[in-house]
């Protein structure tokens, strides 16, 4: 009796330690040398990135970051990280358009390719990298292209890539600039209900800007208020467009401008493409415009490829949306974003596009030219004497904030506040407090949870720790509190026994957490370690309900040491 009510007592003092535990908030300020707090701050993004927890929210002053080794490439290898841009260098204030936070490989980068992702930003294969959240993020390319004298791009030896890439669940980019691919501006693997791509300038991307083309089934991905301009062709790629709806998930486009997307011989350049017929796409009230291909693609419920190009098709699809594969559609129409784009650019644009009008009203592409003081009618001649240049980030904003109230990036704010745990407790600049770090641990032996040990139900639910060495990773998800979408199987083995062995108990560790990263560590030396006498482990036991097992307790881990 007086075991069962320490147990219970333990169990209690553990569960209450759960409602301190939260995310940390880690700060990044280009220059400092610091350890990451907002007194000291880290000096590049990727140690920021490296360091995080689960749950972590790293906070970066405007800078410009250069990654790890100058390569431009960050990483995410840890689940529901949100890494925040557009603070100044006090972390007093944030707005991501007017403090540029700018992620780009080092001008003089020296290393070679090996191993680096497409993306700037890019999810970790096999990693849980879910819950991403970037918000108030440059990410530009320009530094991992080549380009011609002449400004045009040198499509050899530029690198063919999307700037941001992930394959988790529930990813949100939110005020962002992502500018100067050779490749998509955003290409993810879509999954979850609650994806968000809003108020974004997406510019001067190759292919399509954002591809959904493989969403999944069930997923949701909402596209508003984002500035979409300047869709290249990409050649043996093909593309040209602005959005590519995928054949699986939902999307919902609204009030975004889609601009400037440019074709060679008839082969895409519209706006929307809906070639795979997705009937649960929303399109409410988008601007379209100067896209050389025609405005939206799509299949009818015939399996013929149609196109939209004309502004009074537009309206068609507005009163009867499901004539056109859409779930809604309200608003949608051809109008003048007013925006003032790069004069040099804009040139070398309409006059590649002037080669081959497609079906583009050229009044409104002359007006333009005209109202950034060039001559009125473009000069058509060699498409390839025009193409894919860079386009200036210092021309970004105001320059293409749109005058269409509501439509577009809004660049006013407010901006969303982000904070951690010790932020949210009034002590900004803190870390966190550990994880259980008033949790009591009662001490067992391994086979206190063998089947028919006197304790083994006993210490059900209680907090214990015991020695054990290092199995291999598992697929057994029994509990119903560690589910497999956000823990990861392990074997604990008994301690001084050789693998395989039937002595085992189950462990399930929350990815992301500083346990996750030492199993990873650890596990790579199990042999050793197994024969020095294995780790001490720390963590919640838990009753697995099926008598079958020889060990028929599984943990779930708070800590590991060596």
């Amino acid at each position: 009796m007086k075991l069962m009510k320490l147990v219970v007592m333990q169990a209690v003092a553990f569960l209450a330690s759960a409602s301190f535990l939260g995310a940390a908030d880690l700060y990044v300020k280009a220059g400092s040398s610091g350890n990451g707090t907002k007194d000291s701050p880290f000096g590049d993004l990727w140690q920021a990135v490296d360091s995080a927890k689960r749950g972590d929210i790293i906070h970066v002053a405007a800078g410009t970051y250069n990654g790890k080794g100058g390569s431009g490439n960050f990483t995410i290898k840890t689940p529901n990280l949100t890494i925040v841009g557009g603070y100044d260098q006090n972390f007093s204030a944030r707005d991501p358009f007017k403090n540029l936070t700018i992620l780009e490989r080092a001008k003089d980068y020296k290393g070679d390719f090996t191993g680096l992702g497409d993306g700037i930003i890019e999810g970790k294969q096999g990693a849980d990298h879910g819950g991403l959240v970037v918000d108030g993020l440059v990410l530009n390319s320009a530094s991992r292209n080549s380009y011609y004298d002449d400004g045009k791009i040198n499509a050899k030896d530029s690198w063919n890539g999307a700037l941001f890439k992930t394959n988790g669940k529930n990813i949100k980019i939110r005020n962002c600039i992502l500018i100067n691919p050779y490749g998509e501006g955003i290409a993810c693997t879509w999954q979850g209900t609650d994806n968000e791509v809003s108020n974004n300038f997406i510019l001067n991307t190759f292919y399509c800007a954002i591809s959904m083309r493989s969403a999944q089934p069930e997923s949701v991905i909402k596209v508003t208020n984002n500035t979409i301009a300047f869709c290249w062709f990409q050649p043996s790629k093909g593309g040209g467009m602005c959005l590519f709806v995928g054949s699986k998930g939902k999307t919902i486009m609204e009030n975004n401008i889609f601009a400037f997307a440019q074709t060679e011989d008839g082969e895409a350049g519209f706006a929307v493409s809906n070639t795979f017929g997705n009937e649960d796409t929303v399109m409410k009230n988008n601007v379209f415009f100067l896209c050389q291909g025609g405005y939206y693609k799509f299949m009818d419920a015939d399996k013929k490829n149609l196109l939209l190009w004309k502004p009074e098709e537009l309206k068609q699809l507005n009163a009867k949306c499901d004539d056109f594969m859409l779930e809604k559609a309200e608003g949608n129409a051809e109008v003048d974003p007013k925006m003032m784009p790069d004069k040099d650019y804009y040139e070398k644009f309409s006059n590649f596009v002037a080669s081959k009008p497609g079906k583009l009203n050229m009044d409104f592409m002359n007006e333009w030219r005209r109202s950034v003081g060039l001559p009125l009618q473009a000069e058509p001649g060699s498409p390839r004497k025009n193409w894919g240049m860079e386009y200036p980030l210092k021309k970004v904003v105001p320059d293409l904030v749109s005058k269409l109230p509501g439509k577009g990036v809004q660049i006013a704010g407010p901006f969303q506040e982000y904070k951690g745990a010790a932020a949210e407790a009034g002590k900004p600049g803190e870390p966190a407090a550990k994880a259980n770090a008033n949790v009591e641990y009662k001490a067992v032996e391994f086979d206190t949870f063998k089947k028919g040990a006197p304790e083994s139900k006993a210490y059900a639910s209680a907090p214990v720790s015991f020695k054990a060495g290092i199995g291999e990773k598992k697929t057994n998800f029994l509990l119903k509190d560690a589910p497999n979408s956000d823990y990861t199987c392990v074997e604990l083995t008994k301690p001084g026994e050789s693998y395989p062995t039937r002595n085992y108990v189950y462990g399930y560790i929350l990815k992301g957490t500083d346990a996750d990263k030492e199993w990873e560590k650890l596990s790579k030396k199990k042999s050793n370690i197994n024969k020095e006498g294995g780790i001490s482990v720390k963590g919640k036991a838990s009753y697995i309900g099926n008598e079958s097992y020889s060990y028929t307790t599984a943990i779930i881990i708070d800590e590991i040491v060596k």
